[in-house]
């Protein structure tokens, strides 16, 4: 990814890895700024030395924890309430976030230059404006994905001529070499991998699952211990490597392998969505084989 997206091109989303010992890595590579979803990120990046260039992707209501940090800081806000918490809390930067087809957060394109000066008469600096294309980055059809990236950007960049300002903040791990339009690009996922993002054909590898026990063996089926409280499940199934996964439920993931597999062997679940996976989990060892050669810890976890 820094081959391709070099320097600060690259604005790493940390909530795909929710660990400054990686976002250190990412800083090493010559990626010094970075985005985050929540207040805790943007707390911890900051602690952890990392906030040179802080972009909080998200509107907050009370950002009064954001203006007390040693840190440069910048909040998205997509209406007159979110301009104000940002005035009230003491964060003196903001993007204008606009919505560009994923219904989320995000003003209309045509509402973004009313914002910018709403946001300018009180005192903040707006800084350009954000969009995501989340309703495209996973689209399996890269002939698609370009088509429907372009349709968005073509919003955003009519939003930002409203508004002004350097940034043009968008773009994920699926549109990271289609999204020519953006002068930065959000990509997180790209780390770690998932098995969603796999189908797209990304040079990324899988890095990341989940050790799970076998628990259990039937004649048609095994169990292993990780289930709904260990994986992201809003992209489907995980998958186990040379099984077939029937289904999980709290505890249990349900499988059939192609080899025989007995109570006490430990099998590799790799997850669809690797955000929300990897915030159930304290930690993450890293591994070379069977030998654990460093643990980091998931520190920008919680609220």
């Amino acid at each position: 990814m820094t081959t391709a997206v070099p320097g600060g091109r690259l604005r790493p989303h940390v909530k795909a890895h929710k660990c400054t010992a990686l976002a250190r890595r990412q800083a090493a590579a010559g990626h010094r700024t970075f985005t985050c979803a929540t207040i805790r990120e943007v707390e911890g990046m900051a602690a952890a030395g990392l906030g040179d260039d802080l972009l909080l992707a998200n509107e907050v209501v009370d950002a009064r924890r954001l203006g007390r940090l040693n840190a440069r800081v910048t909040v998205a806000v997509d209406s007159q309430e979110t301009i104000a918490a940002a005035v009230r809390g003491g964060v003196h930067e903001v993007v204008i976030d606009v919505n560009i087809g994923l219904p989320r957060c995000g003003c209309p394109p045509d509402l973004a230059g009313r914002l910018a000066e709403a946001a300018r008469s009180q005192g903040l600096v707006v800084r350009g404006v954000m969009g995501y294309e989340g309703h495209v980055v996973g689209l399996e059809d890269r002939a698609t994905r370009v088509r429907l990236t372009e349709e968005a950007m073509r919003l955003l960049l009519a939003a930002h001529a409203q508004v002004g300002g350097a940034l043009i903040s968008a773009g994920g791990t699926g549109t990271y070499d289609c999204n020519v339009w953006a002068s930065e690009i959000q990509a997180g996922s790209y780390v770690l991998m998932d098995t969603a993002y796999a189908k797209l054909g990304l040079p990324f590898r899988e890095a990341l699952s989940v050790l799970a026990t076998v628990i259990s063996v039937s004649r048609a089926y095994a169990v292993a211990d990780c289930g709904l409280k260990s994986l992201g499940m809003d992209h489907g199934n995980p998958t186990i490597t040379a099984a077939q996964v029937l289904f999980c439920s709290d505890e249990h993931v349900t499988f059939v392998p192609e080899q025989p597999v007995k109570v006490g062997d430990r099998v590799r679940v790799w997850p669809a969505h690797i955000d929300p996976t990897v915030a159930y989990h304290e930690r993450m060892h890293l591994v070379a084989g069977d030998a654990i050669v460093d643990t980091l810890l998931v520190d920008l976890r919680g609220w």
